[in-house]
């Protein structure tokens, strides 16, 4: 029966494993924005949408997920919405930095 289940999902991940990434994008942008909070260099909120895109189309995600997905997504907004240091310096990101950290 698991594996008909499977086969209907096509090549979908198991959404257990989807668990591990969104628990990693959690930590992440929880760091990133007290570090955006404390420095003037601003998170690079673009790449956190798609790994979130990823984690949509790469997983068959329960209800539960999908809400945890939708709450990072206005997360995101929100930090990519805060103040600015108003320098117009170009944007320093610390996303990959972090993404290979992790």
């Amino acid at each position: 029966m698991k594996k008909k289940n499977s086969e209907a999902k096509g090549s979908l991940l198991p959404s257990a494993m989807a668990d591990v990434e969104l628990q990693h994008i959690e930590r992440a942008l929880a760091q990133l924005r007290t570090m955006h909070k404390q420095s003037s260099g601003t998170l690079n909120v673009e790449y956190w949408r798609e790994r979130l895109t990823a984690v949509m189309k790469g997983y068959a995600l329960v209800p539960a997920q999908k809400q945890r997905i939708e709450a990072l997504r206005i997360a995101l907004d929100t930090v990519d919405s805060g103040p600015r240091d108003g320098s117009g310096s170009r944007r320093k990101s610390t996303n990959r930095l972090w993404a290979k950290a992790a």
